[in-house]
């Protein structure tokens, strides 16, 4: 059987470029309306959320003092019944800045004035008798408002008969070079990362010269890990409770806290000194005093200290983050007198401005250091020799 076309092939080329455009049309017809949909969809999303922020508007007006854009909101506009709004209540403050008390008790604890770091500044501040000058405070005022220290002063020279004004040069200069330092002591962490040891965990000593942190691991709040049972404890709990307690739950059980003391170094020579103790190779370390336990990532990080680029550490732009004084030393009303042993004493009036950092709560591990002396003011408060009755200095002739 023979099949003949009788359509020319112009006729058959329209023919298949009609299909196709009936093909593109209905593909566009589709893709508009999918797009139609999209925007209502969306026009729907945002007129829902912009009557939403309406109603939260009103609601807030409603909560807060009953208007809205300057218009008097009515009671039918209010979904929830809250009854007064929080502006009709004349005592608003003392019901909502518990809130705020609340939120801000970490800044007020970190910017509270530790009064007690004031005498281990004494002490550190006035000279003894070890370089020759003492200075001995009469009167003494401290102005928290200007971290001012004021008082009347006593100054003695046992190594010269002429005392002349050597003590208070020897007062100024010991002041200008003070610097505090402040910082945490540190532990690495399970994940390797350094934590933070709580300051109230650590107390401060000196041995043979350096200062040491000593860390009470085990006491309450200080990473107090449970000390598991021995195996001998073990299977004596299973002998008389094993019908009580299974051998899991009974090797879970804690026994006891022990408080372990690690000492942890301060003082370093330089960086490498740093890093050893870093890594626990405290070559200054005092087996008699500290045991044989030197471990590792255990150290202090300090807020001020600053290394130079050979390893040392950068005396200038250490005192310059963390100088004693804020600004310079007035002193006043010098003349001499006669003490109760009839020894010729330069008497004067000081004004001394220190550094607020000194005596913020915020500030953990304070420690005052002068060029001859040091002192940890927040783990040992030493109150000397450093202060004279007033009225036992008599004017010279």
């Amino acid at each position: 059987m023979y099949e003949i076309s009788l359509v020319p092939d112009v006729k058959a080329e329209l023919l298949r470029k009609q299909r196709l455009r009936n093909l593109f049309v209905l593909i566009c017809v589709g893709v508009a309306i999918a797009c139609g949909a999209v925007v209502m969809i969306l026009l729907s999303v945002m007129g829902g959320q912009t009557v939403s922020m309406n109603n939260q508007k009103k609601e807030i007006g409603c909560r807060y003092d009953m208007k809205m854009n300057g218009k008097t909101l009515k009671s039918s506009d209010c979904k929830s019944n809250m009854g007064t709004p929080v502006m009709y209540f004349n005592n608003r403050q003392t019901l909502l800045t518990i809130q705020d008390q609340l939120k801000s008790l970490d800044t007020l604890n970190n910017s509270m004035i530790k009064f007690s770091r004031i005498f281990g500044l004494l002490d550190v501040l006035l000279l003894d008798e070890e370089k020759g000058s003492k200075i001995e405070v009469s009167e003494l005022a401290v102005d928290f408002s200007s971290m001012t220290l004021s008082f009347d002063a006593v100054g003695y020279d046992k190594s010269s008969a002429n005392i002349g004004y050597k003590p208070l040069e020897a007062f100024k200069k010991n002041a200008e070079r003070m610097r505090y330092d402040y910082g945490e002591y540190m532990r690495r962490g399970d994940d390797e990362n350094d934590e933070v040891i709580p300051y109230f965990c650590i107390s401060e000593e000196t041995i043979n010269g350096l200062v040491y942190g000593v860390y009470s691991k085990g006491a309450p709040g200080c990473e107090a890990p449970m000390v598991e049972p021995t195996e001998e404890d073990k299977d004596a709990g299973d002998d008389e409770e094993s019908d009580e307690k299974s051998d899991e739950e009974t090797s879970a059980e804690p026994v006891e806290n022990e408080i372990e003391k690690i000492y942890i170094r301060r003082t370093y020579k330089d960086r490498d000194d740093y890093e050893s103790v870093r890594e626990g190779k405290d070559k200054y370390w005092d087996e008699s005093v500290m045991g044989k336990n030197n471990y590792k990532g255990y150290y202090f990080e300090s807020s001020c200290i600053s290394w130079s680029e050979d390893g040392k550490m950068d005396e200038a732009a250490t005192l310059e983050t963390c100088p004693f004084l804020s600004d310079e030393i007035a002193v006043t009303n010098s003349s001499y007198g006669l003490d109760t042993n009839e020894q010729l004493v330069l008497t004067f009036q000081s004004s001394v401005p220190i550094s607020t950092e000194i005596f913020l709560s915020g500030n953990h591990n304070m420690q005052i250091l002068s060029p001859t002396r040091q002192n940890v003011t927040d783990s040992y408060v030493q109150v000397r020799d450093m202060f004279v009755a007033g009225d036992s200095i008599k004017e010279a002739n």
